[in-house]
């Protein structure tokens, strides 16, 4: 494909994270340039080219022994795009692309290049890491265990393609013979991502693919709708999907799997892509070290702390015993005591599960089997085969009889499922009065394997009960990213916050970071809430960048709350910092806590689409196999019904909420999920969706993983992905810490500066700013680096994720 040169000025793509260009290396003027005043001393590129390495979540969490239960598959990607800076004062930074016939080849100009991946000492997971492929699993269900029938193919059964991951369908069809689904007629080589069949995803001596004009694209099954795209990856990014990554190094993993600690989790894993001859396979050299063109870059993994209350009393009591047992086997056998109370902790989980819930996985389980493998006498247990889980396409839950009333119920979305139980009975606050919950489960173990200060006890309790959560040394979040960084001025920003009306009161009233307070930064709870969804469900942008059109979020707090029919009161209690409201129980209390109405049932899920009415319900057709489907009108839920063409047939048009389309709900989409827009003021925000409908949406803002802005830059690779947003904390996230100084010519750790791609003048602007569009609110931007990047932010083609034409 050609290449897109890049619009002017190339820095980040939320001021939040912004850096100014202090202390940067300049180059002499000459003689001719002293001479004229207008002409400034600049900085240029350190690289010839920039490769950015991202995630595509913010945090990913996993077991790694999948032959009792899982909640989560391994699933890791590396997501890059690969920058050619400028070669001089008035030259443009190009935006590499692939070979139009080989999506694994980068193209600039004649030579061809190839994007070697890997990881540092982490070349492969199946064996003394994972047990996943060797697990069997009756993937067919017939009784029998054929080839390939194991967890690994078992796990993504539900998504499928026609003929390749861009979502070709030749002959247009949704019928279930003509699907080839992932890990049957697809299956998953062993250490690869589920894509692997398609576009070779391997651990090790693997190349990054390009996503092309249609990105990554999967299908899945709706309850109302067959052919559900899920768009993997946006479109113009290069990635390997889906990696089997564990948080354990080659040289970690070289003793007994048995006798792996805690301690040898290493959650930051390091990430490398390397430009190489796609002929010769010989490394590429950068003028200006004489070095391989190579970089490094985060790939987030952690194992979560289920064994710190499962694998002793704080869960079990009295009353649940089996754990007991199940520990002593593997004690009996050398195992680690983490290790054995990892394997207590899945028997745990499942009698707690099998009593309050009526199911029968233990049914043929035996304590004094003395097998080592499968000890549960039937399958390992698969949430998503009962919950629905938006996180990897399951759509549809099963029903159950209630154990009480006998009535058939749906099973709840798996993270309602597990957020509102252990919220409601261990809600842990801290001396604040915030949940602790949060740390609780997920992991925050540290890249050094020290675990001082650990958030959570052996026993399951609160660190922190009597001082403040954000005390916690390291984690996923806490600790580590610009809103929890309180050195983030000094290493890194030289910016202001830009904040709307909500991130002013979260910085007074919780963050205290940027305001000269020494604070903390913000927690969990004030991100993940309901406000979100309250937000998102009243835009209808035209320009999410600019914020035009209708939305809430350039509004005061007075009007928010009006707005969505709260007081100004529980606004600020309920919807921005939440806390605990303990019953006498010492439970989190449903209906007062703000923390669990972000889990509620009862609660606004905004809406997914406008659909055609028949008489008094949706209007439907069935496929072949007899699946119904509705009929969506339009994709942004918020235009008026009455200006949309109805299909002959159809007696009116409704907008439906996500729960309507998705047992998921709205769970871990652009409509439930946190957004910059929620704090930050345009254009400091993320770009509409559309894309990736229906994880984003046109007319709202998109999830920041999803957005694009400058001349289609991700808006990760310039700031990292979500949670570990840079500038990070140099002792947490050493990964992201070393990560970011690759690309700034000064070395600092924030976000990409300009004159990472660009050749920059003094006041860190690219020399070429200097065109009549380059004006801020009446301004010219050519020496007013602040200005310089709100005009950057402020112009980016609002395109909903696609590639930006030249």
């Amino acid at each position: 494909m050609t290449r897109r040169a890049f619009a002017v000025v190339a820095c980040a793509v939320a001021v939040s994270t912004m850096l100014g260009c202090t202390s940067q290396k300049t180059t002499a003027p000459t003689s001719a340039e002293k001479n004229a005043a207008v002409v400034p001393a600049h900085t240029e590129p350190k690289n010839d080219y920039n490769i950015t390495i991202n995630y595509e979540l913010g945090m990913h969490c996993t077991g790694f022994d999948f032959t009792y239960c899982c909640v989560l598959p391994p699933y890791n990607s590396v997501q890059s795009q690969v920058v050619k800076t400028a070669e001089g004062k008035k030259k443009w930074p190009e935006l590499l692309e692939a070979d139009e016939k080989d999506h694994s080849v980068l193209v600039d100009g004649k030579k061809r290049f190839k994007l070697a991946y890997g990881h540092i000492d982490n070349t492969y997971s199946e064996g003394s890491k994972l047990k996943y492929w060797d697990v069997p699993y009756d993937v067919n269900g017939d009784g029998k265990y054929s080839e390939n029938e194991n967890v690994a193919n078992a796990y993504f059964t539900h998504l499928y393609v026609y003929k390749d991951l861009k979502g070709t369908n030749p002959k247009g069809t949704s019928k279930d013979s003509e699907k080839l689904f992932v890990g049957m007629q697809i299956p998953i080589p062993r250490d690869n991502g589920p894509a692997g069949a398609a576009v070779a995803s391997p651990m090790k001596d693997g190349f990054l693919h390009y996503t092309g004009e249609e990105g990554t694209l999967v299908y899945t099954k709706s309850p109302v709708l067959d052919n559900v795209p899920i768009l993997l990856t946006n479109p113009g990014i290069w990635d390997a999907l889906g990696l089997p990554l564990t948080p354990f190094t080659d040289t970690a993993a070289a003793k007994s799997p048995l006798t792996l600690v805690e301690s040898d989790i290493q959650p930051f894993q390091e990430a490398w892509v390397s430009l190489v001859d796609a002929d010769s396979g010989k490394p590429v050299l950068d003028s200006h070290s004489g070095k391989p063109v190579s970089f490094v870059g985060t790939s987030p993994i952690d194992i979560p702390n289920c064994a710190n209350c499962h694998a002793n009393k704080t869960a079990n009591g009295d009353k649940y015993n089996l754990y007991k047992q199940e520990r002593a086997f593997w004690k009996g056998l050398g195992a680690s005591d983490w290790i054995a109370n990892l394997k207590a902790t899945s028997i745990s989980i499942m009698e707690i599960h099998d009593d309050t819930n009526g199911t029968d996985f233990l049914k043929n389980y035996n304590p004094d089997s003395r097998a080592v493998s499968n000890r549960l006498g039937r399958d390992p247990v698969l949430c998503q085969k009962c919950h629905a889980d938006n996180v990897i396409g399951v759509l549809a839950s099963n029903t159950f009889k209630d154990p009480k009333t006998g009535e058939e119920k749906r099973i709840p979305a798996l993270t309602e499922a597990i957020h509102t139980v252990h919220q409601t009975r261990a809600p842990m606050p801290d001396s604040q009065g915030r949940t602790a919950a949060c740390q609780g489960c997920h992991p925050a173990h540290r890249q050094d394997g020290g675990m001082e200060g650990y958030p959570i006890t052996p026993d399951g309790k609160n660190a922190y009960a009597n001082r403040d959560n954000r005390d916690a040394a390291g984690g996923c979040y806490v600790g580590r990213d610009v809103h929890a960084n309180p050195n983030k001025d000094r290493d890194g920003v030289e910016t202001g916050e830009n904040l709307n009306a909500i991130g002013k009161w979260l910085q007074a009233n919780v963050s205290n970071i940027g305001n000269d307070r020494g604070g903390k930064g913000l927690w969990c709870t004030n991100c993940h809430t309901q406000l979100t969804r309250e937000l998102y469900q009243r835009d209808n942008l035209t320009n999410a960048f600019k914020q035009e059109g209708q939305t809430l979020r350039n509004k005061s707090l007075d009007e928010i709350a009006a707005a969505i029919g709260v007081s100004r009161k529980e606004l600020e209690e309920r919807y921005l910092d939440p806390k605990v409201v303990l019953n006498d129980k010492g439970e989190d209390t449903p209906g007062k806590s703000g923390i669990l109405l972000t889990w509620a049932k009862k609660r606004l899920v905004p809406d997914i689409a406008v659909i055609a009415l028949k008489g008094n319900g949706p209007m439907v057709t069935k496929d072949a196999d007899g699946d119904i489907n509705v009929s969506i009108l339009s994709a942004n839920p918020a235009v008026d019904p009455k200006s949309l063409k109805l299909p002959e047939g159809a007696t009116g048009a409704l907008a439906v909420p996500y729960d309507a389309a998705t047992h998921g709900r709205d769970y871990w989409l652009a409509a439930g999920a946190p957004h910059c827009a929620d704090c930050h003021a345009a254009p400091f925000v993320e770009g509409q969706g559309g894309m990736a409908y229906p994880i984003n949406q046109p007319g709202k803002h998109s999830l920041m993983r999803y957005s694009k802005g400058h001349a289609g830059l991700a808006c990760q690779t310039c700031h990292e992905s979500i949670h570990g947003l840079y500038p990070v904390t140099p002792n947490t996230d050493v990964t992201s810490y070393k990560q970011a100084a690759q690309y700034n010519p000064d070395g600092s750790h924030g976000p990409f500066k300009c004159a990472s791609c660009h050749v920059t003048n003094t006041a860190g602007v690219p020399l070429i700013a200097d065109d009549k569009e380059h004006v801020w609110k009446g301004k010219p931007i050519l020496n007013d680096f602040d200005a310089a990047v709100s005009w950057m932010h402020a112009s980016a083609p609002d395109l909903g994720g696609k590639i930006p034409e030249e």
